[in-house]
């Protein structure tokens, strides 16, 4: 009786979270482990990503993508790495070209309450980034009203550099260095033991000017197949409101992937 209860309250949620973004902030990348693989178990997870399309013929398509997470948790400590990658080309052209690098430091002050710190580096050569580096430290609250349920909010004052690339564009080159206040809303449930559904907000509004914001949701559903192999499908919607000369401000990517956890 409580499984189907919590199921139709947590899809009533992701729907209007998804609602509320579904103009949503291109440069934001969502770097939660909205599944965590080792939960909170202490020791080291490791969880790698792939996936490839490859066609030729009347199509010539190269599109290939990776990522690989890994957490270790001791105690009250939490450290958290990610490193992904995106090239794609069509007919010879390049059409993506991405790539990220997070660190996350967590630090539970007394249960729900959490502190974290983090660095990131990333670029897009298609939302014209030549480079985007930031560091940013806030609070954590971690809420776990019933079994196979979890929701956590975040808010991190965060320092943000970034460099656009050259071109022909009025602004190529041009480098902004500013504050954000970057906060999120973590959901996530187990619909049964073999699949979970896992919703990010971002909302990162510049603290000068709150009408520069950037917002993202990322709704992701995994399917365990065996301990160590499942298969993800993420929908990410993505806004911009102040994106670079070009640039159109809103992304919707679809993804299926290959997971493996060890």
């Amino acid at each position: 009786m409580i499984r189907p209860c919590r199921l139709a309250c947590t899809s009533a949620v992701l729907s209007i979270v998804l609602l509320l973004s579904s103009g949503a902030g291109a440069q934001i990348v969502n770097v939660q482990p909205v599944i965590a693989a080792n939960g909170d178990k202490d020791g080291l997870a490791v969880a790698v990503e792939g996936s490839a399309d490859v066609r030729t013929g009347n199509t010539r398509l190269v599109a290939l993508a990776g990522s690989v997470v890994a957490g270790y948790r001791a105690g009250r400590h939490q450290v958290f790495a990610m490193a992904r990658a995106e090239f794609s080309e069509e007919a010879g052209d390049p059409i993506v070209n991405k790539d990220l690098e997070h660190l996350r430091y967590r630090f539970t002050i007394a249960r729900p309450l959490e502190a974290e710190a983090f660095v990131q580096h990333d670029r897009d050569d298609f939302r014209r980034l030549a480079l985007r580096a930031l560091l940013g430290a806030g609070p954590r609250l971690r809420v776990a009203p019933f079994e196979g349920f979890e929701a956590a909010v975040g808010a991190a004052l965060m320092l943000e550099h970034e460099q656009l690339a050259a071109g022909p564009e009025p602004d190529a080159g041009e480098q902004v260095t500013d504050a954000r206040l970057s906060t999120y809303l973590l959901l996530a449930t187990s619909v049964t033991p073999h699949l979970k559904l896992g919703n990010t907000f971002y909302l990162q509004p510049r603290l000068d000017r709150p009408g520069d914001v950037r917002v993202l949701s990322e709704t992701s559903l995994l399917a365990t197949a065996t301990k160590h192999l499942s298969i993800k499908m993420a929908l990410s919607s993505a806004y911009d409101a102040a994106p670079p000369e070009g640039v159109v401000p809103l992304d919707a990517t679809l993804k299926s992937t290959l997971q493996v956890t060890f």
